[in-house]
């Protein structure tokens, strides 16, 4: 028996090295209960119930092969080996789209499950297509000595279903579900590129298509869900762009805020907007400039708060660096200390303002972080050669 084990093991053992995927042998009753706490998200997954996944075991057939899915679509393989329960996974069949993700929540609203949330559940499990795991079953069967095994496939339907009429799911076409995860690529590969007008078109395509997709009104809270899944995409998209954790933080928090305290759907669009001009910036930096994580978040914070009366220690502090370091470091790669760029980019804002607003200079002055419009006048002729007058005068729009 204990050669069997070893045989076992080192099978289970490989494919969890190859495909990622949970392997169980539960030799007890505890085994059974933190599986199915470890992996349940809702009341509503039946066989992930300790009860119901120990009557599983107990009389399920020996020469048998067993394909549980749930409502979620989560799915477990069950088989045994010497008398042992073996159970693969759990996992998924096909990665999960924002459509499906919102459709599935439709049907279990009352269990208190949104589509961000699902989301991040099903982050936490393997996708394995039913050809992959064919091809594991089989490679299992012939190494462990397992022939002429029956499949037997259990599927979740809950009491009030009619998979001819009230199915959902099975209404929405393989075709458009595959555009739609197509779309999302879209979306987060124009991200990656930096294409502001892209990644915002994508981002219509993507909302109109998950509206479409909701079997009665969407309410702004809804909308509010389906954007929390975008927020999701477009933080792992900037991450893989090359993005720093720090910014990808401060510009999604933003986001996030504005979007919850918004009252309107127009609100919600305009913050998300914002949020992928905002990554697709810095992302043009990143490529333009191959500038360090480091740098790239002092270029990040002094853009966002160039107009209050920020300093360079207050910037460091943030970054939880010494001043002395940041000034060495960003003074290495853009030639600079934060001190002028900050200076810079505070005057050619102003620059902007004075041609395109009839506004005071001192309006002007405080607008762009420098509250001293006689300090102002000053910075601005070292920098321009010409006062802020004589700059308007010249190139007023």
């Amino acid at each position: 028996m204990n050669k069997n084990i070893e045989t076992l093991n080192t099978a289970l053992n490989l494919i969890h090295s190859i495909f990622n995927l949970g392997t169980n042998t539960f030799q007890g009753e505890n085994d059974v209960e933190n599986f199915c706490n470890e992996n349940r998200a809702i009341e509503g997954q039946a066989w992930l119930a300790p009860e119901a996944l120990k009557l599983i075991l107990e009389k399920s057939h020996e020469n048998s092969i067993n394909y549980f899915e749930d409502l979620l679509h989560i799915r477990i393989v069950l088989f045994y080996y010497k008398s042992i329960p073996v159970v693969l996974g759990p996992y998924l069949s096909e990665e999960m789209t924002i459509g499906q993700s919102i459709q599935i929540c439709n049907q279990i609203d009352k269990k208190k499950m949104n589509p961000n949330e699902l989301i991040i559940y099903y982050g936490k499990f393997p996708v394995i297509p039913d050809g992959v795991m064919n091809k594991i079953l089989h490679g299992i069967s012939e190494n462990l000595g397992l022939e002429n095994l029956s499949e037997h496939f259990t599927r979740y339907k809950g009491h009030n279903d009619d998979m001819s009429e009230n199915d959902d799911l099975e209404r929405i076409s393989n075709a458009n579900i595959e555009a739609h995860y197509v779309t999302e690529r879209e979306y987060m590969n124009a991200i990656k590129r930096g294409n502001t007008q892209e990644a915002i078109h994508y981002k219509k395509l993507l909302s109109e298509n998950a509206a479409g997709m909701w079997t009665r009104k969407a309410t702004l809270q809804d909308k509010k869900f389906g954007l929390a899944v975008n927020r999701a995409m477009s933080r792992i998209a900037a991450y893989e762009a090359g993005v720093p954790a720090p910014i990808i933080h401060k510009i999604t928090t933003k986001e996030s805020r504005a979007i919850a305290a918004a009252n309107s759907e127009s609100q919600m669009d305009e913050a998300c907007d914002t949020m992928l001009k905002e990554f697709c910036e810095i992302i043009r930096i990143i490529r333009n400039e191959k500038y360090s994580a480091l740098t790239q978040s002092i270029i990040y914070s002094v853009n966002q708060h160039y107009m209050d009366d920020i300093t360079i220690k207050e910037i460091a502090d943030e970054l939880n660096i010494t001043e002395s370091y940041m000034i060495s470091q960003f003074k290495k790669e853009t030639g600079q200390t934060p001190a002028t760029y900050l200076r810079q980019i505070r005057l050619k804002n102003a620059a902007n303002l004075l041609i395109s607003t009839n506004d005071e200079i001192q309006k002007i002055s405080g607008c762009v972080g420098i509250p001293d419009a006689n300090y102002f006048v000053k910075l601005f002729k070292a920098e321009f050669e010409m006062t802020p007058g004589a700059y308007r005068k010249r190139y007023k729009i």
